[in-house]
């Protein structure tokens, strides 16, 4: 059926909306990948940045889950509840931020995003049934080849930056629970919002208690304030809330195929941030895996072929 000329112009401006959350998506995940870098490298412990992201993320999602029900977890239950956490919650800050103690940014940037994006199609042609093509197996080689150059010299030089292979295997761990969470939230069908205050509430009634009994009261004063606020903010808000609500809402609006484009330009955002704020120039090997790994992910999602569809043509399909 034809579109008016107000139809048109309104599914225009929703869709200019879509892809403003989905920059916003791929902006905050750089920022909190530089942010957490910044913290390790300012001195705070990545149990300080984690209790910060959850104090901040679980007070703001605290009424959003008083008001869906807090006895049934917003209708999700307390089992689900439950492996939600451990897959998006504590274990997977502690992993993703625990890497950056050990890896520079342009490690992190690069497995993290690449890894999820390829586990979960991954995961999803296998569990969930969806159909794997030509173009996520090809992508899905490239990123693992990207992987292992930016791996390299971790693994095999004894020079600096030898031990990054460490904050590598933990890039790769978290990206596998993030993946596990993603899947989890896909075949239970259970909107993100309510899934993200589940997570960011319980995190923050599980790392209180654990962070105050290990580190103290006293440890905690003695924190610098400004950078522990900073990681609150960026962490807690930017990455833990507003990121997530702007994926959500990216998908709503664009799809889940199109959508999925811009964890694609996160490594290279991250990089470049990291560059002028952290003074952390990738070398030859961390530039060309980030190069194949950027490759690979738009192959993976099929980003050329999306990119070059007439936008009249999918406006009307709308």
């Amino acid at each position: 059926m034809a579109l008016s000329f107000g139809d048109s112009q309104r599914a225009l401006n929703s869709t200019a909306f879509g892809y403003a959350c989905g920059v916003t998506t791929a902006l905050g995940t750089s920022v909190s990948f530089a942010a957490a870098r910044a913290g390790v490298l300012g001195g705070l412990a990545p149990d300080d940045m984690i209790f910060a992201r959850f104090v901040v993320a679980g007070l703001i999602m605290l009424p959003l889950l008083l008001y869906w029900g807090l006895p049934t977890l917003a209708g999700i239950g307390r089992l689900r509840g439950l492996a939600l956490l451990l897959t998006g919650g504590v274990p997977y800050a502690i992993l993703q931020t625990g890497g950056y103690a050990f890896a520079p940014l342009a490690h992190g940037a690069v497995i993290a995003p690449s890894t999820v994006t390829i586990l979960g199609t991954l995961a999803a042609g296998v569990v969930l049934g969806e159909v794997l093509t030509r173009s996520h197996l090809v992508g899905s080689a490239l990123v693992l080849a990207g992987i292992m150059i930016i791996g390299w010299q971790g693994f095999f030089d004894s020079g600096p930056g030898a031990g990054a292979w460490v904050g590598d295997a933990l890039f790769f761990l978290s990206s596998v629970l993030w993946a596990g969470f993603t899947l989890l939230i896909r075949r239970w069908r259970i909107n993100t919002v309510r899934a993200t205050s589940v997570v960011a509430v319980l995190s923050l009634c599980v790392i209180v208690p654990i962070y105050l009994g290990y580190r103290g009261p006293t440890h905690l004063a003695s924190l610098p304030r400004a950078p522990l606020v900073f990681q609150g903010v960026v962490q807690g808000l930017v990455q833990s809330v507003i990121t997530i609500m702007a994926y959500n809402r990216s998908i709503a609006i664009l799809g889940v195929s199109r959508t999925v484009l811009f964890p694609a330009i996160v490594p290279a955002i991250s990089v470049l941030i990291g560059i002028p704020a952290l003074g952390e120039i990738p070398n030859a090997l961390q530039t060309a895996g980030l190069v194949v790994v950027s490759v690979g992910m738009f192959v993976a999602v099929g980003a050329l072929n999306r990119l070059f569809t007439p936008a009249a043509r999918w406006i009307d399909a709308k």
